[in-house]
């Protein structure tokens, strides 16, 4: 029986509507829809970001914490594998394998555009701890916060919600771009984020087969959403008008 008071703070944030009735299938449809409104305010956030007309170096700060971000994702997926068990089925290793590869590969492609907007070879390991030191806000941190290497139901989440808005933000970023090697390499980028997040779309199917863990998906589901808007205000150009859309579709 699902815990009530879960239940009704979910109905009462609107995300949730006859979850009683809903087959996983269903339920996954369901959280693609609720996500639309993350991915539109960030998308408005990111397209008041660079039409602001950012500096070169503003831009190469920018674009330093989006490749440390990809290495971070590379860090914790490689993680989730390590830490699955011998019974995993060998599709679902594959899957990961899969876009821990191409976070790996998502790191040298901005590293490589770094490169291309400054003219010179960037110092990786220097770029890297300068970023330590002084952290932007990155949604590669809510692996950690939620302990998705070894809680399947906020890996799956996260794949769904964060790599589901990472395809929106790149494909934004790729709209808005006018430097055809940057906006190419952008929409590179986004098509394979659409990819990692239709593996969250699988997991949850296979994971939300019953009410409980339904209402467990989405209360982390509110809140990741609500954490990754943080992140887009935090590193693009915060809009009363996204923050209005995030407080009508998820705010309690």
């Amino acid at each position: 029986m699902v815990n009530p008071e879960i239940l009704t703070a979910l109905i009462k944030h609107n995300v949730i509507k006859g979850i009683h009735n809903m087959n996983a299938k269903q339920f996954v449809k369901q959280m693609v829809e609720d996500n639309q409104a993350l991915f539109t305010a960030s998308e408005m956030q990111v397209e008041a970001y660079f039409n602001s007309n950012p500096s070169q170096e503003q831009l190469v700060n920018h674009f330093i914490g989006r490749m440390v971000n990809e290495r971070m994702n590379m860090v914790e997926i490689s993680a989730k594998i390590a830490n699955m068990p011998a019974s995993t089925p060998v599709e679902e290793l594959t899957l990961l394998t899969k876009q821990a590869q191409d976070e790996a590969k998502h790191f040298g492609m901005v590293r490589d555009v770094i490169e291309h907007i400054t003219g010179e070879t960037l110092d990786v390991e220097a770029a890297i701890n300068a970023e330590a030191a002084n952290p932007t806000a990155k949604g590669a941190a809510l692996l950690e916060k939620y302990e998705a290497a070894t809680d399947p139901l906020a890996m799956a989440a996260y794949q769904l919600i964060a790599e589901g808005r990472a395809e929106a933000v790149w494909n934004k970023m790729a709209d808005c771009i006018e430097d055809t090697y940057v906006s190419s390499t952008y929409a590179k980028i986004a098509k394979d984020e659409g990819f990692h997040a239709s593996i969250g779309a699988r997991s949850l199917e296979q994971l939300a087969t019953d009410t409980e863990t339904q209402a467990k998906i989405l209360k982390i589901a509110n809140q990741m959403r609500m954490d990754l808007f943080e992140v887009s205000c935090m590193n693009t150009t915060a809009l009363p008008e996204a923050q209005a859309l995030i407080n009508e579709a998820y705010a309690v």
